[in-house]
Formats: structure tokens, sequence, C-alpha cells
């Protein structure tokens, strides 16, 4: 009786009486930025469900059958949202687990309370994840409500939820790993953000490619070794089993039963896998926690002095000549110096451009392709996985380009460099515009990604122009206002680079200085990054609907209007000749139109940036005072 009395004390003080989680949770509770997190949420999830909605036909009259299906349709559509939501928000409030006494100087007092290390870590894990999970609970009077269409078994739900909170719990022990195992926490923070979009982008771009040798050795749509690894795989194997569904028990007979279970139950060795990835991760923070400031352990040590980057703190390199702006010159360089830096953005480069290149490959030899439904790529497909894409590209460039511009000034506020910056000569205008010269050279790597993907199959369309190739001509369906019919149209426009390049450029630069407009009004980085996605989601969402109602309503003119929002841009450059209204009556006069229209949309989005720029300038000084204390 003593030993189960002792057991239920050590579980109850290990988890719901935890000290860190009672801190944590009441703490956080109280504040008004947690309630907008969670109506955002809340927000963008009804706004899914609307479109999808829409789009399926829903609102008007429709029998059981069709609603049904469009009921099915939405589920699906709101359950691929859900899992993305957690894996951009996760990181936000994991970013803080330990770090945050870290930057706060209170984590060395913690180290002393009698709390034991696994405490210090369930505590840090739970703590954050109890906002995550109230975030997907928040949500399910909504797919509540879906049940109500039909054809949604009560199952999938759940299936939805545990997914998505195993990928919350599988970010959160990452999240808590890389507090742990490294000083510099808020920077590993970011590098976890673009590593979590890196590796769903590359993952499942490497998944498409093996999808395609399956496919042309007799195997389409079958699930690969790649899908347990990948949430939105997994969830795809299980919403879609006509397209995308695990090999059959026959076709897996003969294997070791390891094999058999992770290749036939993609679902169950996802949740297995997570489980056994965070406990693991769990495991070693708690052994590693109290020795975070004891310096870089022997191996370490060895791997810098192997790789000549001298002892943390120490320079043993020439020094480097800096440019006019020091500001412009630091965001550049310092930010992109380190390994996984390098790595990530060379990675995200080579991933979308091998990808872009097996399509086209895949189009030219008439490849057959799974996601084609196992018939030859034709062009129009070739031109919505294009765009598929490229929609990809462009969200990872605008969730990089936020999370970075967000933190550009609360980070150098916690960590007290602002202050130092403030007793130089730099003045702040250098200091705005040197930080979104300097962001906006870091991400020109990333900004190369989309513009050469359409620069390659723009290559081709001219070189198959020169060799009279019949892969180039498309013959497209003509539904205008002069008549219907059919005409041969090109498969790229050779110009589709320098359009694609005049709106990314200016759009990432706005992302930048919605970033840092925020940033400079907030404390903290999480203050910054919320209001900077839910602004930028929604005025991408409004004018992409108004654009996609223009564009193929008013003849030439709605190009205009289309271009502001890049989201539905990138489809009328793809794809001119059946989005464009009026195109294929005058596809030279559509062409200057286009042309126009990303000069308008370049222009709009520069005049933005300037003046959120000089409003910076103007009350830098005020605001920075008013945020460390110093003003009235």
């Amino acid at each position: 009786m003593v030993a189960m009395t002792a057991i239920y004390q050590w579980l109850w003080y290990l988890l719901p009486a935890n000290p860190m989680v009672m801190r944590i949770v009441q703490g956080a509770s109280r504040r008004h930025r947690d309630l907008w997190v969670r109506m955002g949420y809340l927000g963008a999830l009804i706004l899914l469900v609307l479109m999808s909605l829409l789009f399926a036909g829903g609102m008007g009259q429709m029998n059981l059958t069709d609603l049904a299906k469009a009921g099915t349709q939405i589920f699906v559509i709101v359950s691929y949202g859900q899992v993305i939501f957690v894996c951009l928000l996760a990181p936000l409030f994991m970013a803080g687990a330990i770090d945050q006494e870290h930057a706060g100087e209170t984590y060395d007092i913690l180290l002393t309370t009698p709390m034991s290390n696994l405490q210090i870590v369930l505590g840090s894990l739970l703590g954050r994840l109890f906002f995550v999970v109230s975030l997907l609970l928040s949500g399910l009077p909504l797919f509540a409500i879906l049940l109500i269409f039909g054809g949604v078994p009560v199952h999938s739900v759940f299936v939805a939820f545990a997914l998505a909170g195993m990928v919350a719990l599988v970010v959160g022990s990452v999240a808590i790993t890389l507090s742990v195992s490294r000083k510099g926490g808020r920077k590993a923070v970011y590098i976890f953000v673009i590593a979590i979009a890196a590796y769903l982008l590359g993952s499942y771009a490497v998944d498409v490619i093996v999808r395609q040798m399956q496919a042309l050795g007799g195997t389409p749509n079958q699930t690969t070794w790649l899908t347990p690894l990948h949430p939105l795989l997994v969830l795809k194997s299980y919403v879609d089993t006509v397209n995308y569904h695990p090999p059959s028990p026959e076709d897996l007979a003969d294997r070791f039963w390891l094999t058999r279970f992770y290749l036939g139950k993609p679902l169950a060795a996802f949740m297995t896998l997570s489980a056994v990835l965070s406990l693991a991760l769990v495991t070693w923070s708690a052994l590693q926690v109290r020795r975070v400031g004891q310096g870089a352990s022997p191996a370490m040590t060895k791997l810098r002095r192997w790789l000549r980057l001298g002892a943390e703190g120490q320079r043993r390199r020439p020094p480097r000549t800096v440019s006019q702006n020091p500001i412009a010159w630091r965001e550049a360089n310092a930010r992109g110096n380190r390994l996984a830096s390098i790595l990530g953005r060379w990675g995200f480069l080579a991933v979308t451009l091998g990808l872009a290149m097996w399509m086209l490959a895949a189009y030219h030899f008439g490849w057959k392709s799974s996601l084609a439904g196992g018939a030859v790529m034709d062009a129009q497909t070739l031109q919505t996985l294009l765009i598929a894409l490229l929609w990809l590209e462009l969200a990872v460039i605008a969730m990089v380009a936020i999370y970075m511009s967000a933190g550009a000034v609360s980070r150098e506020r916690e960590d007290g460099t602002l202050d130092l910056l403030l007793t130089t000569p730099v003045t702040p205008q250098q200091y705005v515009w040197g930080k979104l010269r300097g962001l906006v050279s870091f991400l020109t790597l990333l900004l190369a990604a989309p513009i050469l993907t359409v620069g390659l199959v723009a290559v081709y369309q001219v070189v198959g122009m020169w060799f009279a190739w019949s892969q180039v001509r498309v013959n497209y369906t003509m539904q205008s206002w002069s008549g219907s019919g059919s005409i041969m149209g090109d498969l790229m426009l050779p110009e589709a680079p320098l359009l694609l390049m005049l709106l990314l450029v200016p759009f990432a630069a706005l992302c930048v200085t919605t970033g840092m407009w925020w940033s400079i009004k907030s404390r903290g980085v999480l203050g910054a990054v919320i209001p900077t996605v839910a602004i930028l989601s929604v005025l991408s969402l409004f004018l992409g609907f108004c654009g996609i109602s223009a564009v193929s309503a008013i003849p030439l003119l709605g190009t205009v209007i289309n271009a502001l929002s890049p989201v539905t841009s990138l489809v009328a450059i793809v794809q001119p000749w059946e989005t464009v209204e009026g195109f294929q009556d005058s596809p030279e006069l559509g062409r200057v139109a286009l042309l126009v229209s990303s000069l308008v949309a370049a222009g709009v989005y520069g005049l933005v940036v300037w003046g959120l720029l000089q409003a910076m300038v103007r009350n830098f000084d005020q605001t920075v005072r008013r945020l460390s204390g110093t003003g009235i």
C-alpha cells in the first residue's frame, strides 16, 4: 500500500501537478494572445470549410448523395489543413520550451530547485503541448458538423485528430531536444521551422518520384516506404485509398513481419514510430538537461576542430569586408553561414528542380504517371502538377520570410543586442532598410527555386519550338466570347520566368516588411508571427478570390487584379490559355496584359513596402523606448 501511494504521488507530481505545467498553463491562459490564436485557428478552419463547400457546389440544391460526396471532400481538405496548421503553429508554442527560461535568466535558478530532470522536461513539453491540444479541440465541433453531411465515418474524425496530435507530440519532443542540446534556442527554432517545411516538401517530392517509378514497374497508386514517415502521406493513404493504398497482404506475404507492419499499415506504423521517437527524445533530454551550459561535449569539440571552426565564441578566420550598410551585410551573411542553413536552402533548390525535371521528362517521353491515374502524362496534368509545386515553393518562401523577419527585431530585443546597436552610429533608417535588404538577399536562393522551375519549362518550350517538337504545342479547348472550339497554344510562355520574378521578389519584400513591422511592435517572436501570418493569409485569400473571378470574367484587364495575389497569379502565368479571359482571342495582347499586370503588382507591392518602412523609421525610437520600459 505504501509503495502504491509513493508511485501515485510520483506520477501526480510528474504530470498533472507538475509545477512547470501549472506555471505555464496558468500564466499563459490569462493572455489574450492565446485566445486570438485559437480564434484565428478556428476561423481558418471555417474558411477552409466555406471555400471547399463553395467549390464543391454545396451552396446550391443537392441531393443526399451529392451532399455526402461534398462532405467527404470537405473533410479531406480540412484534415489536411489541420495537420499543416499543427506543423506551422506547434513550433511557435514550443519555441519557449526551455529556451524561455534561459532567455529570462531563470534557467539557472530552475536547475537548482528540487525538481527532477524528468519533471523539467515533461513539464516544459506538456505545458506547451496543452495549447496545441486546445487548438485541436477547438476544431472538434466543426468536424462534428461535417458528420451531418454524411459520407464521413465517425472513426475518421478521431483518426484525423490522433494524427494531428502525434504530429504535435513529435514536434514538441524535437523542439525540447533542440533547446536542451544547444545554446541560442531561438536560432534553433528558426532552423527547426525551416527544417519542418523542407522535410514535408522534400519527402513528398521523393514520394512522387518513387510512385512514378512504381507506375513504370506496373504497380501504380501504391504507398511507398516514405509513407509512414510523412503525416500528409499517411492521411492520404487513409482517406484516398483508391488512388493511394498500401500493398495487399498477398504482396507482403514473404516479407519480414516488421516490414509487413511498416508497409501494410502506414497509420499504425506512423503512430508507433512517433511514440517511440518522442519517448527516446524525452529520455535523452532528461538525461542531458542539467548538462546545458557545461560547455560543448568532447565529440562536438573534436568535430568543430576537424571542421576548422574553432571553439565557440572564438574567431580563427581573417576579417571580412563589410558592405556600406553593416545591418544588411549581417542579415544576408551571418544568418546563412551555418551548415544546416546552407544544406537546407541548397537542398530545397535541388529537390524542387529535380522534381520539376522529372515531371518534364515524364511529359516529354510519354511515361505513365500514377498522378495521372496510371495514364500517360498530358499537358494539362503537367501544368496542374507544376502549379501545385509552385504553390508549395511559394508557401515555403513566405513562411521562411515571415519567421525570419518576425524575429529580426524582437530577437535582438530579447538577447540585448538591440540596446548595443542603438549606441552605435547606425541610424533608424540604416537599421530598418538594412534589415529589409539583408533578409531579401538571404531569401535569394529560395526565390530562385520557383523562378528556375518555370524557367526549365520555358527553356523546354523555346528548344521545342526550335526543333519543332509536337509536345510544346497544346490543343486547348476554346471557350470565349467569340465562340467555342479548340486552339493551338504554347505549353509555357517563354517570358513566364520574368513575370514570376516581377511578382515574387516584391511579394517576399512585403512579407519581410510586414514581419518587421510587427517585430518592432512586439516584445516576443510569437507576438509578431501570429498577426503577420493572419494579415498576409487573409489578404492573399481575399485578393485571390477577387482575382480569380476578375481574370475569368474581365477580358485582359482582369489580370491586373489577379496579379495582386501571388497564389492565383501563378495559375494565370502557367495556364493563361485556360484561365485568362480573352487570351485565346488575342494571345499577343494577352501576353502584354500579363506583363503590364506584373509590373503594376510589383509597383503596388513596392509602394506598400516603402510606406511601411517610412512609418517604421519615423516611429522607431518611440516604439523601441516604449517596449524597453524607458519611454513614457
